[in-house]
């Protein structure tokens, strides 16, 4: 069997030290975001994409530069009588950091550790199996110090929401036991039951990669409540040219532009109120949006009440569950299936 270890390094990118089992250093991560269940489960494995992150330097007094880039991201795969307990992928430096940081606090000379790399049995393949740089794509060198753009892009701010009520839409607030840590009441979701039936019981989803598309319908500002919104979600449209892969869901350009497209013919007087995608484990009160999914919503759904929908799949089981930006997180918004129709 071969073992994948880590290795940390030096200045020079000697190794400082014997390497440790990958699965030694990623569990103080696990324990973390997956909680005490996943030992109770089979084995973790720890899948190795051969997809090159954004950053997997390891922040602190004294950072650790990643010195495997070619391995962007690790697929973690938990499994729990015979079914997901979780399956999804994060950063390199999301699932080692925080057993490198106690690695290094450990360590009796923690100053000579500049680096860290995964090592091991066909790690080189991997590496070699890299993603190309797709032809036709041109390298943009940043602006040096002082310099920038000579124009400027200003965001046409969207046209404000007219007032509406919860009562409106025959929907009840939430109980008053409902509030408390990782929720918020700046966004209520009210979605036409027909729709929640449908991506709930009917809509086929794959069970082998995630899926996803644009939650479209109207906002409000809430008139009981200033400050705070009602998005009223009447269609969850199935993305286009999507990056969807083994890796996570993504949206291109193209997938914007079509989508635009059918709410100006399909779907007319409607907005663009965010997007929706599955996760491929079951729902837990602590496992909600992922970073990945954090990072792409952050990106590019930029209005401060557009939501995110995320349908967990377990088999039959299914759980929905809608998301807003609240500073630099997400939080858990509350939803009610009402009878088709806007009301005013």
């Amino acid at each position: 069997m071969n073992t994948i270890n880590v290795e940390l390094l030096d200045s020079e990118g000697q190794a400082v030290g014997p390497p440790r089992y990958i699965l030694d250093v990623a569990a103080p991560f696990l324990d973390r975001y997956l909680g005490p269940l996943w030992r109770q489960a089979e084995p973790p494995v720890l899948i190795l994409m051969p997809i090159p992150g954004e950053n997997n330097t390891i922040p602190g007094d004294r950072p650790l530069a990643y010195h495997t880039e070619a391995i962007g991201y690790i697929l973690v795969e938990v499994v729990r009588s015979g079914r997901y307990f979780y399956h999804h992928p994060h950063e390199v430096a999301e699932v080692l950091g925080p057993g490198l940081e106690r690695w290094m606090a450990e360590s009796e000379n923690p100053g000579k550790a500049a680096g860290y790399r995964i090592v091991g049995a066909g790690i080189e393949r991997l590496v070699q199996r890299s993603t190309p740089i797709p032809k036709g794509v041109a390298e943009v060198a940043p602006y040096a110090p002082g310099e920038g753009p000579a124009f400027r892009i200003r965001p046409i701010p969207p046209e404000p929401p007219g007032p509406n009520s919860l009562e409106a839409f025959g929907a009840d607030p939430p109980a008053p036991d409902w509030q408390g840590p990782g929720r918020t009441d700046f966004v209520r979701v009210v979605i036409d039951k027909a729709l929640h039936d449908d991506l709930l019981h009917r809509r086929p989803f794959s069970s082998r990669v995630e899926e996803g598309g644009f939650l479209a319908g109207n906002i409000y500002e809430d008139r009981d409540r200033p400050g705070a919104y009602i998005a009223h979600v009447s269609a969850a449209v199935p993305a286009e040219q999507v990056g969807a892969s083994f890796l996570h869901f993504t949206f291109t350009g193209d997938s914007f532009t079509l989508i635009k497209q059918r709410l100006a013919i399909e779907h007319q007087g409607q907005k663009l109120l965010g997007w929706f995608h599955t996760h491929l484990f079951p729902a837990t009160d602590t496992l909600g949006l992922s970073s990945i999914d954090l990072r792409l919503h952050f990106t590019t759904f930029r209005i401060p009440w557009q939501i995110a929908g995320l349908i967990n799949l377990d088999g039959a089981d299914r759980v929905l569950r809608f998301y807003v930006r609240q500073g630099d997180d997400m939080a858990l918004c509350h939803h009610q299936p009402v009878e088709k129709g806007d009301r005013q």
